[in-house]
């Protein structure tokens, strides 16, 4: 049985080890492993997260499996920032194992939900990696769609392409 809740602080461990395994998964074949294993850090990740979710404009949702009743683990989050109406969808991550179980749309949703309730007005977006084609059909699936703006970073010689992607929520202006 899966739930989702707010994170808080005591799951600054948990968040950062399901996103070291999943980024791994995520990008080992989409990004140069020099710049992946940079990032592979679990003490900085425990670190930023302990930041993010003591952070007032942050939002932070947990996916736990409740296997039984002495034991619950997390096994994927999204997280999102607020500034100035506009929200900010910064990860969404799920351990290999469970994805592809609706627990992305489940966490999405909780995403939406708390966003509409804070602003009915808000505009959405994200970055996602260009050649990420799993993740652009999920959030296209989520009604997210490409935008003409795109970051670039070079690393080592290679080129990392990330595309904004916005969606409008149901009560926003266009």
């Amino acid at each position: 049985m899966f739930t989702i809740r707010q994170a808080n602080s005591s799951d600054s461990l948990a968040i950062a080890k399901v996103q070291l395994v999943s980024w791994s998964a995520a990008y080992g074949e989409l990004l140069p492993s020099a710049y992946i294993k940079e990032q592979d850090s679990l003490a900085a990740k425990v670190e930023m997260w302990q930041k993010v979710i003591a952070h007032p404009e942050a939002s932070t949702w947990v996916a736990q499996d409740k296997n039984d009743e002495d034991c619950e683990h997390v096994v994927g989050f999204i997280s999102c920032f607020n500034k100035d109406s506009e929200w900010e969808i910064t990860t969404l991550y799920i351990l290999p194992d469970y994805q592809g179980q609706g627990m992305g749309s489940k966490l999405m949703n909780s995403a939406l939900d708390h966003i509409l309730a804070a602003n009915s007005r808000a505009k959405l977006y994200l970055w996602v990696l260009a050649t990420n084609v799993k993740a652009i059909s999920f959030y296209q699936q989520h009604g997210f769609v490409a935008s003409a703006q795109s970051s670039e970073e070079w690393y080592e010689g290679s080129k990392i392409v990330d595309i904004k992607m916005v969606r409008s929520l149901p009560n926003s202006e266009s």
